[in-house]
């Protein structure tokens, strides 16, 4: 009982504090739907109503809340959508866009990691997700065609194995620069002609310093283009 009144506490206080990033009715009824205190281990109670990452494990935290709103304003989701999350953490981000979208193929590094955020989600009434753990540089047209793709971790090179997957004139959202800063990148999969510069699929947005992805995108790698070219459509 004092556990349940400790969760609505947290929760409440959480969409008080939503409220003051002036969300869309869209995005802020996801954040408000969603209870915050099913995806954090309890220890970290007095930081589920405020906006800062939280420890997962693995040594991984969540994402910071005030750039996840960023990022899921600027990706505006749709109802019949089929989104390739990136960066599946502890389900949280997962669990927003579920109630957002049709379908969710959600891929983690850390394949314990992605079991537990499996568990988790399933047993909670999450069920439009598909999950997969590994390294998103290995995904291919087997995974399917996507209207829109969300990156929750910094590139250091467009994440070219996920843009491939999108469907003509689908979205991508993901952080992209150095290690030190990175921007926020909306990408369109528009039809370029052969001449035409890759930069027009491409709009910057605002800075922000998130960690790196794992794999072959993230900050280590420095041997990969930045902007992929060509038409993927």
């Amino acid at each position: 009982m004092n556990n349940n009144k400790n969760n609505d506490k947290i929760n409440n206080e959480f969409r008080n504090n939503i409220k003051a990033l002036n969300l869309n009715k869209n995005i802020r009824g996801a954040f408000e739907s969603v209870d915050r205190t099913l995806f954090f281990d309890p220890f970290f109670k007095d930081k589920m109503s405020n906006f800062e990452p939280i420890p997962l494990g693995y040594g991984e935290y969540s994402d910071d809340v005030t750039l996840l709103s960023r990022m899921l304003t600027i990706l505006s989701p749709s109802k019949n959508w089929e989104v390739l999350e990136i960066g599946t953490g502890c389900g949280y981000s997962t669990a927003l866009l579920s109630t957002m979208v049709k379908r969710i193929l959600t891929v983690e590094y850390h394949e314990k990691l992605a079991i537990e955020t499996k568990n988790r989600l399933m047993s909670n009434g999450f069920f439009n997700i598909k999950f997969l753990g590994g390294d998103c540089s290995e995904l291919d047209d087997t995974a399917g065609s996507f209207d829109a793709v969300i990156v929750h971790a910094g590139c250091m090179h467009s994440p070219y194995a996920a843009l491939n997957l999108l469907k003509r004139n689908g979205i991508a959202v993901f952080p992209m620069g150095t290690e030190m800063l990175q921007q926020i990148i909306l990408y369109k999969n528009i039809p370029l002609a052969p001449e035409e510069n890759p930069y027009k699929r491409y709009k910057f947005l605002d800075t922000c310093t998130v960690k790196s992805i794992r794999g072959v995108y993230g900050f280590h790698n420095k041997e990969v283009d930045i902007i992929i070219s060509g038409d993927e459509s």
